[in-house]
């Protein structure tokens, strides 16, 4: 933890105190008497700071604070009996919370931890704004409409408990989805990611909830389950279609009470876990068929997040190569780059295994190549799947890839027309897009 503090307080003795306390929680701790004093400091993500001080109010100084330290959050004492007014006129003018003395240290951090976690989330989602604007959200890559969408969801749940279904091909990120929300979430406790279809039948009770010490046969000592590992922290259940029915109606009662009662126990434990699901089966259709209770699937599926396959954002491509070539750089500790003639045929192809085999794909393509990953260089099966791939090399010459995205999207756009017998917004809807999105295209693109 390298997060800083500034205490402002005129009262040595108590400033001395409060420094050595939040040191010991791992904290980087400045002192400073007065506001004159503060403000000539140099970075701070807390400043706690008393309400009077011998050059100044410290009510009147918080939209200096606010003005000088950017991110920080203001936290305001007082040796006086909290005052309604003087707390509403703080918080107004910007402040974080507000405590009166005499106040436990302890007391003073859980504000600090809180406000600490609300400078964090700020950074993050600035950062992920920004990210995103150029494509990137985090570890996600895209600028297609249908990813824009799954960004800005993101964003507006993260911060919530709700319950997330987050539904998609294999090989489309639903994972990535999960920990980006984690991440952005605040929660304190780990990411605990289960995988329903790999856990034996017979065992995942016991892996889900845990065991006491004879339980049964070869339970020679009690096991935390991982429900109770994601306490205070993120429980991801991929594949949960593929739970077994018995054990669905535990997991029920599990997200109605949040308690866990361990295989062969007596106690139930209350945690505090975020639950967020994943799948890519119709679980709609698995409850018609009595694969999955009807009352689980509306708990898991309070709210929805569906990742588009890489076929129907193939705008993405080019950004999506850009990226996992860079990480292939790192992996190999050499540099790639990519021919106009294997970025065709990749735009061309269709990825039944989504961005997991746009990866796959890369990856052997770079090991075939010495640096200059070009169209003969991609596996054979790519090459058969795409129509006309004779020529593609030295027919597309040295255009850009500014360029082939243009093509390629031009393309796309007038067969969507033709599709739709000249009707725009049909067209729209065929090519995924916003009927804004398709405007601002066919005017880029002189096509109407």
């Amino acid at each position: 933890m390298s997060e800083r503090i500034l205490i402002v307080e005129d009262e040595k003795v108590l400033a001395s105190a409060l420094k050595e306390f939040f040191e010991s929680e791992g904290y980087v701790v400045e002192t400073a008497t007065s506001v004159g004093d503060a403000l000539s400091r140099e970075g701070a993500d807390v400043v706690v700071l008393d309400v009077r001080l011998p050059d100044a109010s410290g009510i009147d100084a918080i939209p200096k604070f606010k003005s000088k330290f950017k991110d920080a959050e203001v936290i305001m004492m007082t040796a006086y009996e909290k005052d309604e007014k003087t707390a509403v006129r703080a918080l107004r003018l910007g402040a974080f919370d507000y405590i009166t003395k005499p106040f436990r240290f302890e007391e003073l951090l859980l504000l600090v931890e809180k406000a600490i976690e609300k400078v964090r989330l700020k950074r993050e989602c600035e950062s992920l704004k920004k990210e995103a604007g150029e494509g990137f959200f985090g570890e996600m890559v895209g600028i297609s409409d249908g990813m824009k969408e799954v960004f800005e969801k993101i964003k507006r749940v993260a911060r919530t408990n709700i319950t997330i279904l987050v539904c998609g091909e294999s090989g489309t990120g639903k994972e990535l989805v999960a920990r980006t929300i984690h991440r952005l979430s605040g929660r304190k406790g780990e990411f605990v990611a289960v995988n329903c279809a790999a856990i034996p039948k017979e065992l995942m009770e016991a892996e889900l909830f845990g065991y006491e010490k004879g339980a049964f046969t070869g339970a020679s000592s009690s096991k935390m389950g991982l429900i109770e590992k994601a306490n205070r922290g993120t429980l991801f259940l991929d594949e949960i279609g593929d739970m077994p029915l018995e054990l669905q109606g535990k997991l029920l009662r599990f997200l109605e009470d949040r308690r866990v009662r361990r295989v062969g126990g007596r106690d139930e434990v209350e945690v505090d876990v975020r639950v967020i699901s994943a799948t890519n089966r119709d679980l709609q259709r698995l409850v018609e068929e009595g694969g999955f209770r009807k009352d689980l699937y509306y708990r898991v599926s309070a709210f929805t997040i569906e990742l588009p396959p890489l076929r129907r954002r193939k705008e993405d491509i080019p950004l999506l190569v850009k990226y996992i070539l860079r990480e292939i750089e790192r992996e190999m500790g050499r540099q790639y780059v990519l021919s106009s003639g294997a970025l065709k045929a990749l735009l061309l192809y269709d990825y039944p295994g989504n961005v997991r085999e746009l990866k796959n794909i890369l990856q052997q393509a770079a090991l075939m190549s010495d640096g200059v990953v070009m169209y003969e260089h991609l596996p054979a099966y790519v090459k058969e799947a795409i129509s006309g791939p004779v020529g593609l090399e030295m027919g597309l010459g040295e255009a850009s890839l500014d360029e082939l995205v243009a093509e390629f999207e031009k393309s796309m756009i007038l067969k969507a027309l033709s599709a739709a017998g000249g009707s725009r917004k049909k067209a729209a809807e065929i090519l995924k897009v916003s009927m804004r999105s398709l405007r601002y295209k066919l005017k880029k693109y002189g096509l109407g």
